[in-house]
């Protein structure tokens, strides 16, 4: 059943969008993504292999799994837009907290509780995003939203990467400066967070679990995404800092890179909303995403490198962004926080092996050559299999609990 769409979104819908979106930015943006700026730093200071250095994103990933299966029953007991602001606080005081230890078991244990935190702020937010999207536009609230990601990244980018060429023992200081910045973004965005019509969160409680076959290709596609992006995500500075790539190029890398994912929520838009659940706007994202990755490979000139960031950040929220618009097209309103939270945890296994992987993979062949192929071929397999998922009308008894 198609929802009716008014004929453009209202003022304040795209500004309670763009309220929320500051949890995408700081759960995925500050939290997740500038630890890539800030990793050539740290292993360097601290002394890390690769596969040190790996392993606290995949701590984090392990955090963030950990969450994804907690957060339908954390909403439920505390409410969603509750879930929301408060998660996003105790964000802030992980990151705070990782700028203020050089210890590698302190930190991979604080990497571990933020990636919870993340994954209750991501979640709930996007839930919220969705309720947002009942009356239409879903394509561009869920892009605002997880468009709020490129504004984390285009954040960490002004000055880090010159910071850390001057002086890579400054390495907390950006941490300390994005946990006081999220308390700001906690301040702004409760009362949003509060406001949001989600209905009764207890109407579902007692049906039961079923597991939605007819998403598993979108399912699939979801988790060979968070094997193959992550990779690229944790380790393309250190890979461009090998290449011997300028800081100001790495910078302009990174501001494009944020910006894209910005602009992604308006570029993908009518797409998004014309497929609805159905798979082929998950695929064509996935393809770009995929050759994003790969152009690396080939090149590390100033124009692929560019053009790599272009693509990458152009594309790969959305597909967060699409797989959510699946779930809330094909699933009941009762269940989107599970249906995002099912998805989520699928992506959540890939992104916890993913680091993991690529650190070891660098540090056995001195080379980052073999991880990035490894994620360009997991996603671009994504893609394939997304063109398998067919157009779901929202069932009315499917359950996700």
């Amino acid at each position: 059943m198609k929802q009716p769409v008014s004929a453009s979104p209202s003022r304040e819908l795209i500004f309670q969008a763009l309220i929320l979106s500051l949890g995408a930015a700081v759960a995925l943006g500050f939290s997740r993504f500038s630890y890539a700026l800030l990793l050539p730093a740290m292993r360097t200071t601290l002394e890390w292999s690769y596969a040190e250095a790996g392993s606290l994103n995949t701590a984090n990933a392990l955090g963030y799994l950990i969450g994804t299966l907690s957060t339908a029953r954390m909403a439920a007991r505390m409410g969603i837009g509750q879930c929301f602001w408060i998660s996003l606080l105790l964000t802030g005081a992980g990151l705070c907290a990782t700028g203020l230890t050089e210890n590698f078991t302190a930190l991979l244990i604080i990497r571990l509780l933020t990636g919870v935190t993340c994954a209750f702020t991501f979640i709930s937010g996007a839930t919220l995003a969705s309720h947002l999207a009942r009356d239409g536009h879903g394509g561009l609230v869920l892009g605002l939203y997880f468009g709020g990601v490129g504004t984390g990244i285009f954040l960490a980018g002004l000055g880090l990467p010159q910071a850390m060429e001057y002086d890579a023992g400054l390495w907390p200081y950006p941490w300390l400066a994005m946990g006081l910045l999220t308390f700001i973004a906690v301040y702004l965005a409760r009362p949003v967070a509060l406001k949001v019509p989600t209905g009764s969160h207890h109407a579902a409680k007692a049906a039961p679990w079923r597991f939605p076959a007819q998403l598993l290709p979108a399912l699939a596609a979801y988790f060979l995404f968070g094997l193959g992006y992550i990779s690229y995500m944790t380790f393309i500075i250190a890979y461009l800092r090998s290449g011997a790539v300028s800081t100001w190029a790495i910078t302009a890398f990174w501001l494009l890179l944020g910006g894209s994912v910005f602009a992604s929520a308006f570029v993908w838009q009518g797409l998004l909303d014309k497929a609805r659940a159905a798979g082929y706007a998950l695929a064509s994202v996935l393809a770009v995403v995929a050759l994003g990755t790969a152009l690396p490979l080939f090149s590390t000139s100033l124009p692929a490198v560019l053009i790599s960031g272009l693509l990458f950040g152009g594309a790969f929220l959305t597909v967060v962004t699409a797989v959510t618009n699946i779930a809330r097209c094909a699933l009941p309103a009762h269940d989107w926080a599970s249906g995002i939270a099912l998805f989520t945890l699928l992506f959540s296994i890939g992104q916890t092996i993913g680091p993991m992987i690529a650190g070891v993979l660098a540090d056995r062949s001195d080379s980052f050559t073999s991880g990035f192929a490894l994620s360009a071929s997991c996603l671009a397999l994504g893609a394939i299999l997304a063109l398998m998922q067919k157009a779901q009308d929202a069932p009315q008894s499917v359950t996700l609990r």
